[in-house]
């Protein structure tokens, strides 16, 4: 059995030991969790001296920032450490300072408890998480601003769906991507109905524009 190392920057004791609890609950799974914040000090030692495998913090630690202030010194003295960011709100301030981080991993803090589990999943797998509040809010707006191209359609569709849709992207045509994919046309257009109906599009040219549409967002 792998063990994860991980550490929990979370200044409410109870929800703490909430984490911990449920954490400690897979038996497929081996946590080990350090929870000391008695200092911001003491927790940078422990993200120096354990090289975490992931760091869950309270984007408030300390009922201010520094949240943002430990993530940052994560990155610089543990690379390889994956950061959960647990937030209330995602603000236009916050989501920039979250992006530079690279973060993709965010928790909506008044369901921690109930998603911490799943999340921790994700981040092993190394797959984006973001609590669905957010992911309802962004749907309506029709942007993530978290995940790139790549990252939202391969949540969605299957490694065939992923390939045609980038050749799609590319603009072409469905009797060029049969070709490059050693599939027939017929195939290629039941595909990108499939396609079409997974990511909720519909319209002349529609997958076409989705992809354009994101590209121009994510790079």
């Amino acid at each position: 059995m792998k063990e994860y190392n991980i550490i929990v920057a979370y200044d409410d004791p109870l929800k703490r030991l909430g984490i911990r609890t449920i954490l400690e609950t897979p038996k497929h799974l081996k946590f080990n969790i350090y929870d000391d914040i008695s200092s911001m000090e003491n927790l940078k030692k422990i993200i120096v001296i354990r090289q975490p495998d992931f760091i869950v913090i309270d984007a408030t630690l300390n009922s201010n920032n520094s949240g943002i202030e430990l993530a940052r010194y994560t990155r610089l003295h543990s690379s390889k450490t994956r950061i959960v960011m647990m937030v209330f709100s995602l603000q236009d301030w916050l989501i920039k300072k979250l992006k530079e981080l690279q973060i993709k991993w965010i928790l909506y803090k008044a369901d921690t408890l109930e998603n911490i589990t799943k999340c921790a999943g994700r981040v092993i797998e190394n797959k984006p998480y973001v609590s669905r509040i957010f992911r309802e809010s962004w749907h309506k707006e029709k942007a993530n601003p978290f995940l790139n191209f790549s990252d939202i359609v391969s949540q969605q569709l299957s490694k065939t769906e992923v390939k045609i849709l980038d050749q799609v992207a590319s603009g072409k045509t469905n009797k060029e991507i049969a070709y490059n994919l050693f599939k027939s046309e017929k195939t290629i257009k039941n595909h990108r109905q499939n396609i079409c109906k997974k990511l909720e599009l519909s319209g002349s040219n529609a997958l076409f524009k989705f992809t354009a549409r994101l590209r121009n967002v994510y790079y």
